[in-house]
């Protein structure tokens, strides 16, 4: 009886010290990064993140793990740990959603958005709650607000672009159809380069041009191989600010509570960060030499009129719910 009793309590011993850990993963919140910390003119992401876990840490007794660097893995593997729980986070953009929810790419339309403040009140307005609840419904991931990620896309070249006509003949690096079609509209040819043998590309002349955010393009010292920046703000480049969902649900609403409110403090200095830093990669890429071309109204117009029409055709087709496009410009209307 006594070694039946003695086997008993070790096994109670090990089950408790087996509990102990899942107690306290359950409150720990792991997030995934891209960027190295203190990744310079990119503070709008890992600072983000980084308010986020000052808050929650701040207001519970729950902890926030930063993995910076990529060390957790791809973007898009990434957000597939998100979606099976074996991370809580990570700072997937539009275009790593798009691979698990294709309506998303419907707010990636060229010259859907005439400004930030505009894409702002549609993403937290009626339209940008419903696609939120349909990606946690689809997906598993919860989003707790949507985040610039580096605000509006521009055309470089070694060329001024001042008209659509001025792209024909180039070859330029963008990722996607929803990015191919409206630039092969435009007279260019597409060709689709990873991020990571861009500069090399630009430099050996595999490609023409490309486009990204004034942030990006001064990241990997684009400056150095392009002489033309167009700022003409084609495509507006956000991110879901994602958790899981069934982590989430899991949690005691007044930790809820602490993770929505440290989101919303989170998604607020993202957005001015991002304002901030793109005025200032701006006159630092005029400072390197660069031509920054700026288009008049009439000149934006062109584009637009040049590369909407084949992108919102080709979304009609490709994605889940069409008539999401039509709402979504409604939206943008009532916003504006």
């Amino acid at each position: 009886m006594r070694n039946l009793l003695t086997t008993i309590m070790a096994a109670g011993v090990a089950l408790s010290a087996f509990a102990i850990p899942q107690v306290a993963t359950a409150q720990q919140i792991k997030v995934g990064l891209s960027l190295p910390q203190n990744a310079a003119g990119f503070d709008f992401v890992n600072g983000m993140y980084e308010t986020f876990k000052e808050e929650v840490e701040a207001n519970s007794d729950m902890t926030v793990d930063l993995v910076y660097a990529g060390a957790l893995g791809a973007p898009n593997e990434r957000l597939n740990q998100m979606r099976r729980g074996v991370i809580q986070m990570t700072d997937g953009a539009d275009g790593n959603y798009a691979t698990i929810h294709s309506d998303i790419q419907i707010l990636n339309m060229p010259y859907l958005f005439p400004s930030e403040q505009t894409a702002w009140a549609v993403f937290d307005g009626p339209f940008g709650q419903k696609m939120a609840e349909q990606i946690r419904e689809n997906t598993g991931i919860r989003v707790l607000g949507w985040w610039e990620s580096g605000g509006f896309k521009h055309f470089s070249a070694n060329r001024a672009i001042k008209a659509p006509t001025d792209m024909a003949g180039l070859k330029m690096r963008v990722l996607g159809p929803l990015a191919t079609i409206p630039v092969e509209a435009l007279g260019a040819s597409a060709a689709p380069i990873a991020f990571g043998e861009l500069y090399t590309s630009l430099r050996t002349g595999v490609v023409d041009g490309q486009d990204n955010s004034v942030s990006t393009f001064n990241l990997v010292k684009l400056y150095e191989v392009q002489s033309h920046l167009t700022l003409t703000g084609h495509t507006y480049a956000f991110g879901p600010l994602g958790i899981n969902d069934a982590f989430f649900s899991g949690l005691p609403e007044d930790k809820q509570k602490v993770i929505i409110d440290a989101a919303a403090k989170a998604i607020e200095f993202n957005r001015t960060k991002s304002r901030e830093i793109e005025a200032g990669a701006i006159t630092f890429a005029k400072e390197k030499g660069v031509d920054i071309v700026e288009l008049t109204a009439e000149e934006r117009d062109a584009f637009r009129a040049a590369m909407q029409p084949p992108a919102v055709e080709w979304l009609r087709a490709n994605v889940d719910t069409p008539e999401l496009i039509d709402e979504a410009i409604a939206a943008v209307e009532a916003a504006n």
